[in-house]
């Protein structure tokens, strides 16, 4: 320390300019890390938001679906030959949401493994629902009220699933300085399906257009 500062006296001008060239060398080094850093943050972003946005819409289009689904699904149950012709035309891809599931499967696993968690109940419910549409060409067909509690529940996930992307924008594509903390769907969200009655209103009406109709509207 003594030396520095014999030094410092003797040559204050060469420790000054010493010092202003590792100042300036430090102040250079953190200029070019923070511009680092904001290059790759946005290069992430310009990745993630499209993907993102691709990801919003196949979960409503999953939801689009399952309302279709499900409608043709009671206007079998309800005695419909039209509707069961209509269903059996229908691929098993689509039916069963295989190639939705197939595409929010990887944009999950490839960018977004945060919504996993909101998927797999979504794909469980999806599950349930879709041994009750197999069933309906079994000597056992599902019964109208359990049809249409499995497709709400998927319909209640779907909008989870939705509210989650929604909710954790920026925490899922990162474009902030700072992180923002991920905030998964609550278990009070979770749990808050509200079961439909046990026989829907319209499945005591006599068979005719009046049921077929009530069928046809009703959503999931």
């Amino acid at each position: 320390m003594n030396e520095f500062v014999a030094l410092l006296h003797a040559y204050p001008g060469v420790v000054a300019s010493l010092a202003s060239a590792v100042i300036a060398g430090s102040v250079a080094v953190i200029v070019f890390a923070f511009t680092q850093f904001l290059t790759v943050k946005r290069a992430r972003t310009e990745l993630l938001v499209p993907k993102l946005e691709e990801l919003y819409l196949l979960v409503n289009e999953a939801a689009a679906a399952n309302v279709t689904i499900c409608a043709v699904a009671l206007r079998v149950l309800d005695g419909d030959d039209a509707a069961r012709k209509k269903i059996l035309a229908l691929d098993d891809l689509d039916l069963y949401g295989h190639r939705l599931a197939k595409k929010i499967i990887m944009y999950i696993r490839l960018y977004f493994p945060q919504l996993s968690r909101i998927h797999q109940l979504m794909f469980a419910a999806q599950g349930k629902q879709n041994e009750l549409l197999f069933a309906l060409h079994t000597t056992h067909p599902p019964k109208l009220a359990e049809m249409v509690e499995a497709g709400g529940m998927v319909a209640h996930f779907l909008r989870l699933f939705e509210a989650e992307i929604v909710n954790n924008r920026d925490s899922l594509i990162g474009d902030r300085i700072f992180h923002r903390r991920y905030k998964p769907t609550s278990q009070t969200a979770l749990d808050a399906f509200i079961p439909p009655p046990n026989v829907p209103m319209w499945a005591d009406d006599v068979k005719g257009s009046a049921t077929t109709k009530s069928a046809k509207d009703e959503p999931c």
